[in-house]
């Protein structure tokens, strides 16, 4: 479903460098900006909003999500609950992005189609929640990370099929685990799929024109999955300056989600192993991706929103941590739109995304203030659209409050 839209007097980051520029008009002509110019466009029918003077950038991106969690102490038993708890919690959490303006994610991971049959819900104009990329079963070895809920698949060809699987079904994006995981059984810094594994995933889903995010946490499997062919490595929490080089040379982009482990702490429900972990690479992982930073690493922002204590809208967190450890605030908005909108592309889709421009896809968030002056405007943004369509921020307040119980615990 497309929409137009006329936005009067505001001021657009645009571009890839986010520069900003005064406007009178920015058109919208089916969900796709046509014009930014300082004239004022005569009106012809279509809806116009009044932005005195606001600053208009991109939709923000989550390039790491799980629609299909709700961010429990011990998330992955959210799998285990009735369809209609799931969907809901999917639902509930489209709404949390959007009022975070996040207009579009990639969802890492589900134990089924559910994040899939979201997708194509919200595509079809069904329902209301931000654009998502969606990988379906996440692909893991025998025993190895996500064994409980992910698709196991030990070898090359079985790993091919795996991935024809998930494509199948309609995946817009693969997940490989290339070594174990802090939330799950064993030691994240062992490899898991090995380099023919990985191979076989990554030429199937890159024949379909479909990119590949490996889990990875440690140089091994990092080195496994980037000679491979990998386009973007998820978390690299024990990465190394050598690591960085590899990426540097192959151009991967890394996906840090380094807010996740913020919240852990011992006595609040969370898995003692989890718990353990994650204390012992928190501050590991912090100045693993300062270092990424300071390399000259491509950044993608992402979360792994949906884990424990971690729920969907908080990528203003990244960004700031980001920022914190040597970003300047431009870098960690381009990180979050321009950066993201790379890894969020459709198969066949020309329309970009993840910037303010002239053919773009019309996803904005509208801010008081220049967030490039600071990111804390961008907490409760002032205005989000959508395709064009701008979001009723109100109802998506109100929806959120009267949905709140899906998100409940399950009993253990």
């Amino acid at each position: 479903m497309t929409y137009d839209l006329i936005l009067r007097n505001g001021i657009a980051l645009l571009g890839e460098e986010l520069r900003a520029e005064p406007f009178g008009s920015l058109v919208v002509r089916d969900g796709v900006i046509i014009e930014v110019t300082a004239e004022q466009v005569p009106v012809d029918g279509s809806p116009e909003r009044e932005l005195n003077g606001a600053f208009v950038l991109p939709g923000l991106i989550d390039c790491h999500v799980h629609f299909d969690l709700a961010a429990h102490p011990a998330p992955f038993l959210h799998w285990d609950r009735a369809p209609f708890v799931r969907s809901m919690t999917c639902f509930h959490n489209g709404l949390l992005a959007l009022r975070a303006g996040i207009t579009s994610v990639r969802d890492l991971g589900s134990v089924d189609r559910m994040t899939l049959d979201y997708a194509l819900q919200v595509d079809s104009g069904e329902l209301l929640g931000p654009r998502v990329l969606a990988a379906g079963r996440p692909i893991t070895m025998t025993g190895g990370h996500c064994a409980d809920y992910g698709r196991i698949a030990d070898g090359p060809d079985a790993v091919r099929l795996a991935v024809r699987e998930q494509l199948a079904a309609g995946a817009g994006v693969v997940k490989l685990m290339a070594t174990g995981g802090i939330s799950s059984p064993g030691n994240p810094g062992l490899p898991q799929l090995g380099v023919s594994e990985l191979a076989a995933g990554i030429e199937e889903a890159h024949k379909a024109g479909v990119l590949v995010a490996a889990h990875a946490h440690a140089p091994q499997g990092i080195a496994n999955a980037i000679e491979a062919g990998v386009d973007t490595i998820e978390h690299a929490a024990f990465a190394t300056d050598e690591t960085y080089k590899l990426m540097l040379n192959a151009g991967v982009t890394l996906v840090p989600t380094v807010t996740a482990l913020n919240p852990i702490a011992d006595g609040i429900g969370i898995p003692k192993a989890t718990v353990e972990k994650s204390l012992k690479a928190r501050e590991i992982y912090r100045a693993s991706t300062a270092a990424a930073i300071a390399a000259g690493v491509r950044i993608a922002a992402g979360t792994d929103a949906g884990t424990a204590f971690n729920p969907i809208g908080g990528l203003l967190d990244e960004l700031i941590m980001y920022v914190e450890r040597g970003m300047t605030t431009t870098e960690a908005l381009r990180a979050a739109t321009v950066t993201a909108g790379t890894l969020v592309r459709r198969v066949g889709d020309d329309v970009r995304v993840g910037v303010v421009a002239v053919g773009a896809r019309a996803d904005l968030v509208v801010c008081e203030r220049d967030p490039r002056e600071g990111l804390e405007v961008l907490r409760r943004p002032a205005g989000v659209v959508l395709g064009g369509r701008p979001v009723d921020l109100g109802w998506v307040e109100d929806t959120l409050t009267e949905t709140a119980s899906v998100l409940v615990e399950p009993p253990a």
